[in-house]
């Protein structure tokens, strides 16, 4: 006879995964953009430490977004392995262009005996970079 409320409310529809995807996607797109915009207003006075920060900065936002992406798989599809997240991927592809390793969130190593750590980029080539990312996510 008694009816919980839960019970009376319609159900609401969970966004699709590719929905959810296409959202956190654009979102990060427009994050990036916006760091475009601070680089190419400060790129002639960034430091080599101050373009390495944005860099990592930037990487553990899109890693963020990652997450939240994987999370919405797992929500929906707990048996089966999330597939490869393209916010990763692309980042991932463009930034070692450049020297950086989007896992490690630093320059990548160099050499096999006496390993060192490549050169930092530039704010120029993180500028290409982001623009780069921009377009292949979009």
């Amino acid at each position: 006879f008694w009816l919980k409320f839960q019970d009376c409310a319609p159900a609401m529809a969970s966004p699709s995964y590719e929905e959810e995807e296409r959202r956190i996607r654009l979102e990060c797109v427009e994050y990036l953009q916006e760091q475009i915009q601070y680089l190419r207003r400060e790129q002639e006075n960034m430091s080599t430490s101050q373009t390495s920060d944005l860099v990592r900065d930037m990487c553990q936002k899109a890693g963020d977004f990652a997450t939240e992406l994987s999370d919405v798989w797992g929500r929906n599809n707990s048996a089966v392995a999330a597939p490869p997240i393209l916010i990763e991927t692309v980042l991932e592809d463009e930034l070692g262009k450049i020297g950086w390793d989007f896992h490690a969130n630093r320059v990548q190593m160099v050499g096999t005996c006496c390993a060192g750590f490549a050169k930092p980029p530039s704010p120029t080539q993180v500028l290409n970079v982001l623009t780069a990312v921009c377009a292949r996510l979009k």
